[in-house]
C-alpha cells in the first residue's frame, strides 16, 4: 500500500493515478486524520501539500513523520526538512545549482540583479508583476500587493532567469523525484517569458522529437538528484529551464496535478506522454513495501497536543 498525506480539499491531484490500477493499493489520507490516528495501516506514506500546511501542523506532522519511521515503515518527504520557495531558492544558488536569486521585502536594498519580478511565497499562480527593471517599481509593485491585502511576509523579489528557446517561443521543463529514480515530464510551451498552462502552435514536431529524446533517455536526472538533495525531497515535481546554458530550477510540488496520456495532434507528443506515465506509475510502483498488521502509534493520537483552538489542520488555501 502507498498512501499519499493531503491536505483538505487536494486529492484531485491523484484521482488519475488511483484510477491506473497499479497492483499497489493507492491511498488518500488527510493531515485532520492522519493527526488523530492511534493506529495506522502499514505501507509506504508520502507527506505531500506541505506548502499549504501551517507552521503549527507543519511541526506536528514532523512528529507524525517520525513516529512512522521508527516503527519501521518507509516515509518520504520528512515535513521538518520543507523549505519553502525562499528557502529552496537560496540554497540551491548558495549550493550552485541555480544562476538567480529570491529575497524578501527586508533586502530590498540588495544588489539584485534585474529585472525581477514579485510573486507570493504561497500559491501556484505565478507572478504578481511582469519584469521589473529598477528598485523603484519594486517599491512601488510591493505597496501595490500589500496594498491590496497580501501581507508582506508573503511577497518575494526574485530574480529573472529564463530565455526563449527560440524566437517566440519559451519551455518550461519538468521531472519527479519518486524515491531513488528520477521520472522526466512532459514539457510546457508558451508564447511568452511566464510558461504556466502552455499555448497552442508554439511548439512544433522538431521540438516534440526533441522532448521525445529526453524522456527516452532522461539526461538531467544526475543534476536533478542533485537538486532533489539539496531541497530534502523524496518525492515531487521540479520545474526547471534552461538560462545561458544552464538548468535553473524554478519550484519544487510535493502535490503536483497528474493526468494520463491524452489526445494530441502530434504522435510524437503522444509517445513523450506515454513513456512519462509509465515511468511514473513504475517508479511508485517501487515505493510499494506491501501491508501487514496495522500499528499503533508510540504516543497515540497527536491530537492532544494541539491547541484546542485549532482542532482541524488549517491548511493555508494555496493553489
Amino acid at each position: 500500500m502507498i498512501r499519499f498525506l493531503l491536505t483538505r480539499g487536494y486529492g484531485s491531484t491523484l484521482r488519475a493515478v488511483r484510477k491506473a490500477g497499479l497492483p499497489a493499493a493507492i491511498r488518500l489520507m488527510n493531515y485532520d486524520r492522519l493527526l488523530r490516528a492511534r493506529w495506522l495501516r502499514r505501507g509506504t506514506y508520502i507527506f505531500s501539500d506541505l506548502d499549504r500546511l501551517g507552521s503549527w501542523d507543519l511541526e506536528q506532522a514532523s512528529h507524525m513523520y517520525l513516529h512512522l519511521k521508527n516503527a519501521g515503515l518507509p516515509v518520504l518527504n520528512n515535513p521538518a526538512r520543507f523549505k519553502n520557495r525562499y528557502l529552496l531558492l537560496r540554497a540551491l544558488h548558495a549550493a550552485g545549482l541555480n544562476d538567480f536569486r529570491a529575497y524578501r521585502m527586508d533586502e530590498v536594498d540588495a544588489p539584485m540583479r534585474y529585472p525581477v519580478f514579485v510573486r507570493k511565497e504561497q500559491g501556484h499562480h505565478g507572478p504578481l508583476s511582469g519584469l521589473l527593471e529598477t528598485k523603484a517599481d519594486v517599491v512601488k509593485t510591493v505597496e501595490a500587493a500589500i496594498q491590496s491585502g497580501t501581507p508582506a511576509e508573503n511577497l518575494l523579489i526574485i530574480e529573472y532567469a529564463a530565455e526563449p528557446i527560440r524566437p517566440g517561443a519559451y519551455r518550461k521543463m519538468a521531472a519527479f523525484c519518486i524515491g531513488h529514480e528520477i521520472v522526466p515530464h512532459v514539457s510546457v510551451h508558451d508564447n511568452k517569458w511566464l510558461v504556466k498552462y502552455g499555448a497552442l502552435g508554439v511548439a512544433d514536431e522538431g521540438l516534440y522529437r526533441e522532448e521525445l529524446g529526453w524522456m527516452q533517455n532522461n539526461p538531467f536526472a544526475g543534476h536533478l538528484q542533485k537538486v532533489f538533495s539539496v531541497a530534502n525531497i523524496e518525492y515531487g515535481r521540479a520545474d526547471f529551464g534552461f538560462y545561458q546554458g544552464r538548468i535553473q530550477i524554478y519550484e519544487i510540488n510535493t502535490n503536483p496535478h497528474l493526468e494520463p496520456p491524452e489526445e494530441h495532434t502530434s504522435p510524437i507528443r503522444m509517445e513523450s506522454m506515454r513513456v512519462g506515465w509509465e515511468k511514473y506509475l513504475k517508479a511508485l510502483q517501487a515505493l510499494d513495501s506491501g501491508g501487514g498488521w496495522p500499528i499503533r502509534l508510540p504516543n497515540g493520537t497527536l491530537q492532544k497536543h494541539r491547541p484546542w483552538k485549532n482542532l482541524l489542520v488549517r491548511t493555508r488555501k494555496v493553489h
